[in-house]
This record gives structure tokens, sequence and C-alpha cells, in this order.
């Protein structure tokens, strides 16, 4: 398997492009590309603020790869896989974390130095690094139990991670990740539009993690069971346009109802149906975003008889009508 150390870039890819592609007093906008025939490409795309750094990184090796961080630096991070497979070790802790398309999780550590397997031919990632200082602010004097364990471990300077296993993303996560990647606006306001997401990001991450906490899991579920709702879960993702039942499904993955429903909610904190919702609501999103259908076309693309109902839920989802998706100006 082959190694890439990202402390050296330089060394290990012949071809790079380095380009800032904004600065100001708060925000800065920064891309870097990288290619080295017969071992891998990709980029890295960076947008650091006061307090924050969001980073979206891209490799695609074709093959399983291993990527190594020397950092000995203090830090925490938010980290939303968009596509592939990783593992990853930390030195400095004894267990290693997987986390696949669709996942997060929430880290703190004192030092971020360790070893990331690659396992899937290319893999894709939204990570949030928090300045520790105005982390510490955001853990100020606050009942929920969630952040009173992040605050103890900051100060005290032990290791935090939000799950044991990677955490799936519920239906609001998607959306908001989705939102931050069509961002819609241009010049200083797609700055602010990221930095209000990267904030709503993190409480839907420590909602997420405190709802978990308070909720008793079952987790009698067997590898074989789990490995027939992650197949349901890509079947979703991949027919969730066409019409199908619970029934279709119990019969086509061998999953009794009482498993597929409460299962499904278990491993990805979302009903089977609530997922097809939300992915759905997301194509006609971007349906609406390229102009490529009006607003009844697009409810009726998706699976609604009645417009009325479809710009409803539109608006209780995203917070505005399908309507005013054709005033917004194109994405850059």
């Amino acid at each position: 398997m082959d190694k890439i150390n990202l402390g050296n870039w330089s060394d290990t890819f012949a071809n790079t492009e380095e380009k800032m592609v904004f600065s100001s007093e708060r925000y800065t906008d920064f891309k870097f590309q990288f290619d080295e025939p017969g071992l891998a490409s990709g980029f890295v795309k960076s947008v650091g603020m006061p307090g924050m750094q969001l980073t979206e990184f891209f490799i695609d090796a074709g093959q399983p790869i291993r990527l190594v961080e020397n950092s000995t630096n203090e830090s925490a991070e938010s980290v939303f896989v968009l596509d592939g497979a990783a593992e990853s070790y930390f030195y400095n802790l004894s267990s290693r974390l997987q986390c696949n398309k669709n996942q997060h999780n929430f880290q703190y550590n004192t030092q971020f130095g360790g070893e990331h397997i690659i396992s899937s031919p290319a893999f894709h990632a939204l990570a949030i690094n928090y300045d520790l200082d105005f982390l510490k602010q955001l853990l100020q004097n606050d009942d929920n139990d969630t952040i009173g364990q992040i605050a103890d471990c900051v100060y005290g300077q032990k290791p935090y991670l939000a799950g044991t296993g990677a955490l799936a993303w519920h239906g609001r996560i998607a959306e908001v990740v989705g939102s931050m990647r069509q961002n819609p606006f241009t010049g200083i306001m797609r700055y602010l539009f990221l930095e209000s997401k990267m904030m709503e990001l993190f409480a839907l991450q420590m909602q997420q993690v405190q709802t978990l906490a308070g909720r008793k899991v079952d987790l009698r579920c067997s590898v074989s069971d789990n490995e027939k709702l992650y197949a349901v879960r890509n079947y979703i993702e991949s027919n969730y346009l066409e019409d199908f039942s619970l029934k279709d499904l119990t019969y086509r993955f061998n999953l009794n109802e009482f498993k597929l429903k409460k299962g499904y909610k278990q491993l990805f904190q979302t009903t089977v149906f609530g997922h097809v919702l939300q992915l759905r609501m997301q194509k006609a999103k971007t349906i609406l975003e390229e102009n490529a259908m009006n607003v009844s076309e697009a409810g009726f693309f998706i699976g609604y008889d009645n417009v009325s109902s479809f710009c409803a839920e539109f608006k209780k989802r995203f917070g505005y009508s399908p309507g005013r998706m054709h005033s917004l100006p194109t994405a850059v």
C-alpha cells in the first residue's frame, strides 16, 4: 500500500499548484491541487476565519492508500465524510476510528499525529478545525451535558471523541452540508454564509450527541443485520425517486419489518421514509437551483401530486419557498 506523508506534499507530488482565491481582514480562501501519476491526485480547499477553518479534502488514488500525519498540535475538529471510507489511528489513542460516507464525528485531542487508511478508491470529506480559545468561549456556562464533557476534556487536556463509532448524518446535517457545497452567494456574502453554517453544524453535532447519550440504545443487532441495513441505505440513496414500500425492502434484503424500522432508526438517526424525503427534497432544490424545471414540475418529479404540499414541505425544510430559487444568483 502506498504511503503519503501529509507534511511533505512537495516531496511526494511532482505537480502542485497553489492559489489564493480570496483574502480580507476576516476571511482567507486558499486552494491547493496535487497530482503524481501512478500515485494519486486531488485538492485541498481551505477557508479561514476568526476561530474556525473549513477544509475540503479530496484524494483519488484508485486503490487503498495510507496517509501519515505527524502533527503534535493540540486541536479540535468536526469531520463530515462526503464519499469513501477511512480508518484512522491516532498515536496517543488505543482504538481506531472508522468513518464512512455520510458519517461524521467531533474530536478533541492533545495531538493529532497518526495514520489514516483510505480503503476506497477515492475519499472526500469536509473538516472544521476550531481555534481552542474560540472553542473554550463556546463551551462556557452551559447545562448541556455534552458541552460540559467536552469542556472538561479541553480544560483538562484529555482526548474526547463524540462517539466510539462514527455518527450517521441525520436529515438537517445533510441539508446544511449540502447548502454549504452549493453556496448560492458570491463575494463576502459567500463567506458570511459559510461561517453561519459552520456554527449551525457544530450545534447540530452537539444536539445529536446529547440525544444519543440520553437514549438507551439497543445494540443487539447482529453484524449480518447491520450489513443488511447499510445495504438498504445504499439502495435508497440510489433509488429514492422510485416507489417502494417497507414490505418491498423486507423481501429484497431479507429483514423483518421490525428490524428494518428499529435498526434503520438506530443506525442512521432517521426513518426509512424520512431519509427518502430528505433525498427527494434535496434533489428538488438542486433542480430548481439549476433552473432545470419550474416549481410544479420539480414537485411532480420527486413524487408530489399537489404543488401546495410540495411548497409547504420545501419552505419548512429550507426556510424559504421554492419559487425563490429562480431569483438566487448562480453559485461559483
